[in-house]
Parts: structure tokens; sequence; C-alpha cells
């Protein structure tokens, strides 16, 4: 039994796992090594032992066949896998070993159990992607709450919803391997997403990767060297990369050591190097960031109040030097980037505790008296029983908007189209978003629909039908008999977490189905329990 509840921030190229304590403040709990945060790397040995963070991190350079980095980017995605003694991982797996290590660790530090979670993801993240980190938890034998958006949890943290007057803030979030921005209006009691966009592939490891490729191309000047440059030297240069670029926040130039061939080498790079190397990088996030701000004042919001940078890699100080001469230095927040998404992950996980228990306790004070019923049989079904330390305050309304838009596949004039049912950016008031659309069968005696969903970031009413955008599909029969052009109604509704239900009605008969939305390189159910059942015998350190 567990006296708290904890926000993770399962990050790109590092993790950490946070609580809110008997003070009422939030903590970020210190893994076994005694760091804060945990890298989000994981490495397989013989035996099933895995080792998860430091020590694996350190060995990719000698043992990159069996050591995995940047699972994050490929979630939702299970045709992507790492043979280890001829089995294949998923994503999802993969993931659970870092929650599971996380966890582990909390445990410890706290002598309690670690149960109930809130997981932290990209706000970008689509329906995939999102069951995909539910799924992690489940796998690590967790009890996932809710999967709420980083800019959210990091506008928890920094305070935002203290104040009573309502403000516009934007969240700048550029992460070890992901970037988003996202507009909010904020007050003591709400938060309301305004409008959103990132990119999974822009965060501190493309910085790397251009810091990677102008030093290789100094070793071929200086060194004459014109070898290949393996994985070995390639694992070697992205570590000693990492504290270059680290160090140039604080110096104007830093000597890094790199091997070549066995042999040690000194090079120079200047902060004026760094920032002209990567300055594409940086404008692809002002771009995005651009975009929002356009986005929001259109909506009637003109004015940006405040800027909170987020993430690791916030700071370069190329990325707060050039937000603040855009928004004005008075404007912008930065403290503890690394651990805000956490924090403020953990604050919410309170919120959601208190609000399940009064819903739950709500339900069953009714069931009891109208039905005249022993209390003993409807005691509150969460894991987390006991009063817990240090909670309290206002459960917070948090509403968010959709991040990706959602439409169905039809035929018009015999020309395939996709209708967005679905649009990006809108707000879901009441926690979710439903949407209906009457269709048509096309031939007598149908015997099947098939609604075929997409997903995208484009917000016209039709939009060219595009195989990168499929999701999935539900496969919704039909009595027999049918005519052509039979209205069949089609229903999306997205919850807050961003996951995707379909339901079809058969207006004819009235029957309405509920469809079950397969989506396209989602974990089955049995594929899941699967994973679940031999990831018992997993060692995790």
């Amino acid at each position: 039994m567990s006296k708290y509840v904890f926000g993770i921030d399962l990050g790109t190229t590092y993790s950490c796992i946070a609580y809110v304590n008997e003070k009422g403040d939030s903590q970020v709990i210190k893994n076994s090594e005694g760091d804060n945060l945990t890298p989000s790397v994981v490495e397989f040995e013989e035996d099933n032992k895995i080792i998860v963070g430091e020590d694996a991190k350190e060995d990719t350079v000698l043992n990159e066949d069996n050591t995995v980095q940047f699972v994050k980017s490929l979630m939702g995605k299970t045709d992507f896998a790492i043979e280890h003694n001829n089995e294949a991982r998923t994503p999802e797996e993969i993931s659970s070993y870092i929650l599971k290590k996380l966890a582990q660790d909390a445990s410890e530090a706290l002598d309690t159990e670690v149960k109930d979670v809130v997981i932290t993801c990209p706000a970008y993240f689509g329906t995939a992607q999102r069951t995909a980190t539910k799924n992690a938890g489940k796998i690590a034998g967790l009890n996932v709450l809710e999967v709420i958006n980083e800019p959210t949890a990091a506008a928890l943290f920094y305070g935002c919803t203290r104040d009573s007057e309502n403000k516009t803030i934007m969240v700048y979030d550029l992460g070890g391997g992901t970037f988003d921005v996202t507009v909010m209006r904020v007050n003591a009691d709400k938060i309301e997403v305004i409008c959103s966009d990132g990119d999974h592939d822009l965060g501190g490891k493309r910085w790397d990767d251009a810091l990677m490729d102008y030093l290789f191309d100094k070793v071929r000047e200086q060194e004459g060297y014109d070898g290949e440059f393996d994985e070995y030297m390639q694992q070697n240069f992205r570590l000693k990369v990492e504290e270059v670029k680290k160090k140039l926040s604080f110096r104007e130039k830093v000597n890094g050591t790199f091997e070549i061939d066995g042999k040690r080498i000194k090079l120079e790079v200047t902060r004026k190097e760094f920032d002209e190397i990567t300055k594409i990088l940086l404008n692809e996030t002002l771009n995005k960031t651009n975009e929002v701000v356009r986005i929001a004042k259109s909506k009637g919001y003109d004015e940006i109040d405040e800027v909170l940078l987020v993430g690791g890699s916030t700071r370069m100080l190329q990325v707060k030097d050039t937000i603040c001469e855009k928004f004005g230095k008075e404007k912008v927040k930065i403290f503890e980037p690394d651990e805000a998404v956490a924090k403020g992950a953990a604050i919410y996980a309170v919120d959601v505790y208190l609000n399940n228990k009064k819903i739950v306790e709500t339900e069953a004070s009714d069931i009891i008296k109208e039905n005249k019923l022993n209390p003993d049989d409807y005691k509150e079904n969460l894991s987390v029983e006991t009063e817990m330390i240090g909670v309290g305050g206002v459960f917070r309304e948090i509403v968010t908007a959709t991040t990706k838009s959602f439409g169905v596949k039809a035929v018009k004039d015999g020309e395939p189209i996709c209708l967005n049912m679905i649009k990006k950016n809108e707000l879901m008031e009441k926690g979710f978003i439903e949407e209906k659309r009457i269709f048509k069968t096309m031939s007598d005696n149908q015997e099947i629909v098939n609604i075929e969903i997409y997903e995208s970031d484009y917000m016209d009413d039709v939009i060219d039908v595009d195989d990168d955008f499929y999701i999935g599909n539900a496969i919704l029969e039909l009595p027999r008999n049918l005519s052509k052009d039979s209205s069949i109604e089609v229903i999306l509704k997205l919850n807050k977490e961003g996951i995707l239900e379909v339901t079809g009605i058969d207006k004819t008969s009235g029957k309405k189905v509920n469809v079950k939305l397969k989506t396209k390189d989602a974990m089955t159910e049995k594929k899941l329990e699967e994973i679940k059942e031999k990831f018992q015998g997993m060692l995790v350190v």
C-alpha cells in the first residue's frame, strides 16, 4: 500500500519521477545512483538481466548491439524491435524497463510501493503513441491514472495557477529528442490549452548530430583522416559531444578529447561555431513557435504574458537569448527545466487522485442510499486507499485541446477523400470531443463498412487520402438486405488523453454498434498480456 501518487517524465534522453511530499512540495526522487535524472538507455545482458540508466549509457560504445537509446521516438510503432537472444522487443516493452527502474528506485528511497502514476508525453503525440505510453506503464506493473501533456505539467509546476488573474502563457519545451510549443490560458482554478505544435525529431540529439558532423570534418581537415567513422567511433564521439555541448552553455570555448583509431586528439569548439552550425535547428523551433502564436492570435489571444522554458536543451544559451529577444526578457522564466515536467505531473497526479476519490465516493454513496446496500461492498477501487501524506488543495480544471485532426475516408464522385471530423486545436470543454457524421452505403446488400481513420496536422474540412496519415480501421457489420445509400452514422470521440474511440450506428434499424479501432502499429491486448507475463521474470537494475 502506498501513501503517495507519482508523476513520471518518460523522456527521450533522460527520465525522472516525482511526488508531492509531506509539506505539499513537489520533489524529484533520486535514483539508486544518487541522481535526479536517469538516462533513458536500456542494455540487455545474459540471463534476462536488464541494465537501465547511467551504466547502460556508458556501455553504448562497447555494447552497442545490445543497447537501446531514444526509444521514445519509436513509441506507437510496433514494427520496430531490437533483437536480443533471437527475441524481438517492442518500444513499449523497452520503455517499461525505464519505468520499472524509476519505480523501483523511488520505492526504495521512500520505503513505499509505487503504483499509481501519471505519465507525461509530448502534446503532439497521436492516439497510437499515447496508447503505447499507457501500455508501457501497464507492462511495468503500474496503474496509469492518466497520460498528461508535458507543457501542461510544466505549467502546473511553474505555479501558473497560483495567480487569480487570467494570463496567456507559452510553454517552449525543447527536450533531448522532441520539441513542443503550447499556448494556454491560466488562472488559479483552470488551465485552458489554446493551441500547440511540435516535432518528434527535433531535440538536443539533433544539436549533438550537427556538432558531431562538424567535428568529423575537423578531424579530416586537421588530422588528414580519410577513413570511415565506424560505430565505435561514432558512439564515442556522441558521448563526448554531449559533454562539450553542455560546457558551451557557460564557456566561450571548449576543448574535447576524442579517440580516432586508438589515437587521442584534442578538438576546440567555440560557442560561436556551435551556434552557427545549429542555427537552422533553432530556426525550426521558431517557425513552430511563430505558427502557434499566429493561431493563438486568430483565436483572440493577442499577447503572450509569460514564456516558460522547459526541457534540458533550453539550457543552451542560444535558446534563452533568442526567446528573450523575441518576447522580452522580463516575460521569460526558466528554472529546473529538466525536472519541471515530472514535478508538474506529480502535482496533477494528486489532483487526479482527489477527483477520482470524490467521484467514486459520491457514486458509491448514491448506490448505497438508493438500494439500501451494505457500505462495505462499495469500497474505493483505487490502489491508493489510505489518506495521503501532505495532500491538500483544490482540484484544478484542465481543459485540453486536440493536438491532431482525425478524419474518415469516404468516396465522393468516385474519388477517395478524407473528411476531417475532429480538427486540431479544438477545445475539449467536457474533457472530450465527440463528432458525428452520416455516411451512405455504396451498394445493395452491403455486409460491412470499413471505417478507415486518418490522423494529421491539417485543419481543412477535406484533405487528400495519404497512407502516411492512416492510423487504423474499425469494421462495422451491417444487417442483411440493406439497400444502397442506407444511412450509417459514424461517431468519433477523443478523450482528454488523446485516445480515440469509434462508434457506428445503422440508422435503418437504429442498432448501435461500438466498433474497436484497430490502430496500425498498436499493440494488441494479447501481445500486451504476453509481454506483461514475460516481464515478471525480468531483473531490472
